[in-house]
């Protein structure tokens, strides 16, 4: 049916990651306003348990599959699979993360159903059919896209849009009907080669795995280009350590070498929702605040009492980062040494 919506469930070694159960609840809250259906699709090798996981943050119903051939992601057979899913229930939207394996199933699956896409979105909502915000190409503006319906789109969203259902709204959730976990037909090894090209995969050694998600920090100390170089991210560094939190960064201090880029944050960089965000030096551009003004608590320090950044802050000091910030360190070690 067009009102349902179908999500990507994407898995790690056979687990469920984060921006997974943040799709299931968006497309929950999504689904019902439409008086549709949150169905997800959930393909990798022993998977088939995680099913029920998906179930309980918000899917109506899983279409799962399950096999050794999907131990890795394909481009021709996750996408063989998850078209065989969409064309069994029409959904009217499809959603994906804009993460490195939805950014490339997305415009493979558009191909095949022939459908609309709408890329590296930091927005989605229902309004007069179902309307995404994402950035422009100029890096300065954010477009706003209208889908009125009758044609599926696919969307892909930036970690951190979307939230995962509440504990009150998981509760609240009916129980699921005895046929909503349902498992897709797998090619033969021969056609699964064939959908991929024909190359196999020999083997796959695990990378080094970066630890330090900014998307999943419940502390953030972010800097800007008052921080004046990398020296000053150092400073930032040692707070986010003694706060149990992490870096990040406006689009400036990528610009300038004092930053790696998985730190940056803002419409050209990621969305967080962490629980404190501490902006330090930074102006407040709509490029950067969009991408954090979701946060929980929000302190600025900035020695420009007109920034921007005062507009959505909790808290502004206004004042000298280097003045402030060595203070506030020596304030943190006197409360750890004391405990």
């Amino acid at each position: 049916m067009q009102n349902d919506i179908l999500f990507f469930a994407e898995q790690r070694n056979g687990r469920i990651q984060k921006i997974s159960l943040e799709l299931a609840g968006g497309a929950k809250r999504l689904a019902a306003q439409s008086g549709g259906r949150s169905i997800a699709f959930l393909p990798g090798r022993d998977v088939s348990a995680e099913a029920q996981i998906l179930l309980k943050a918000g899917a109506d119903a899983v279409f799962t599959a399950d096999s050794p051939l999907l131990a890795f992601y394909s481009t021709g057979l996750y996408g063989a699979l998850m078209e065989q899913a969409a064309r069994n229930v029409n959904p009217g939207l499809i959603l994906l993360g804009s993460t490195t394996i939805g950014m490339d199933l997305a415009p493979a699956l558009a191909v095949k159903l022939d459908a609309g896409l709408a890329a590296d979105c930091t927005g989605l909502w229902v309004e007069d059919g179902v309307r995404m915000a994402r950035p422009s190409l100029d890096g300065i503006t954010n477009d706003t896209l209208c889908c009125p319906g009758g044609n599926t789109v696919i969307v892909t969203l930036r970690p951190g849009v979307l939230t995962p259902l509440t504990k009150e709204e998981a509760l609240s959730l009916p129980a699921p009907s005895p046929d909503a976990v349902q498992e897709l037909k797998l090619p033969e090894p021969e056609e699964a080669l064939r959908m991929q090209n024909g190359v196999e995969l020999l083997k796959a050694e695990l990378g080094v795995k970066r630890t330090d998600d900014i998307t999943a920090a419940r502390v953030l100390v972010a800097g800007g280009r008052g921080m004046g170089g990398p020296a000053g991210f150092e400073t930032l560094g040692r707070i986010a350590a003694l706060l149990g939190g992490s870096v990040a960064c406006s689009r400036a201090c990528i610009e300038s070498g004092w930053a790696d880029t998985s730190c940056q944050v803002g419409q050209t960089g990621k969305t967080v929702r962490p629980a404190l965000y501490l902006a330090c030096g930074i102006s407040g551009a709509f490029q950067h605040t969009t991408g954090m003004e979701g946060s929980g608590l929000i302190i600025s320090i900035n020695k420009n009492p007109a920034a921007p950044i005062f507009d959505i802050s909790d808290l502004g000091i206004v004042g000298n980062v280097e003045v402030i910030l060595p203070h506030l360190i020596q304030t943190l070690e006197s409360y750890q040494t004391i405990e």
